[in-house]
């Protein structure tokens, strides 16, 4: 591939993600209400019934212009209301999404496993991350490092995902391994 090949099909990518995540992006943030009903729904089912906190109810307030202010609230404890952003914490699956849809060369049976994989891992982390902050919210705020720590790996998770599921094939070739077919593939 010559380097003016290269550098038309680097273009091409990053006009393709461009427009996509710009697309996906203010779509999600529209459904930032109803996803966050279904986050409520699961974190709170694994707070009570696995974590034994005793959670009382669960809604999602929504604000702020497409809901980039909407909060997931959680009554627990006789009353006591835990407020928590959502919409930065769940902003990472559509550049994730277009990054996979920008990618060249993936066939679509592969491009859907990946967006599926990488989607499933995105989705786990946000259940996670409440979980731990509702559980153990007082105990993290004393250590400054960790809310820095969390939002670098939240921003840079979606280009990690990325790059692995996109590009295991090329990883393995890399390293000189085979790819044994322990990747997402067709």
């Amino acid at each position: 591939m010559s380097k003016q090949s290269h550098l038309k099909g680097l273009l091409f990518f990053c006009l393709k993600f461009l427009v996509l995540v710009t697309v996906l992006v203010v779509v999600w943030w529209l459904a930032i209400p109803a996803y966050g009903y279904l986050l409520i729904q699961v974190t709170g089912g694994v707070l009570k019934g696995v974590m034994g906190v005793a959670i009382e109810a669960g809604r999602i307030e929504t604000g702020g212009v497409l809901n980039t202010d909407s909060l997931l609230v959680f009554v627990h404890d006789g009353g006591i209301a835990s407020k928590m952003p959502i919409a930065l914490l769940v902003t990472n699956l559509p550049p994730y999404w277009a990054l996979v849809l920008a990618t060249a060369g993936l066939r679509w049976r592969r491009r859907l496993a990946i967006l599926g994989y990488g989607s499933a891992i995105l989705v786990f982390s946000h259940v996670l991350h409440i979980v731990v902050v509702l559980k153990y919210g007082a105990v993290l705020q004393r250590v400054s490092e960790v809310p820095t720590a969390v939002a670098q790996f939240y921003l840079t998770l979606p280009f990690l995902l990325w790059i692995v599921l996109a590009y295991w094939d090329r990883i393995g070739a890399l390293l000189g391994e085979n790819d044994g077919g322990d990747g997402p593939s067709d």
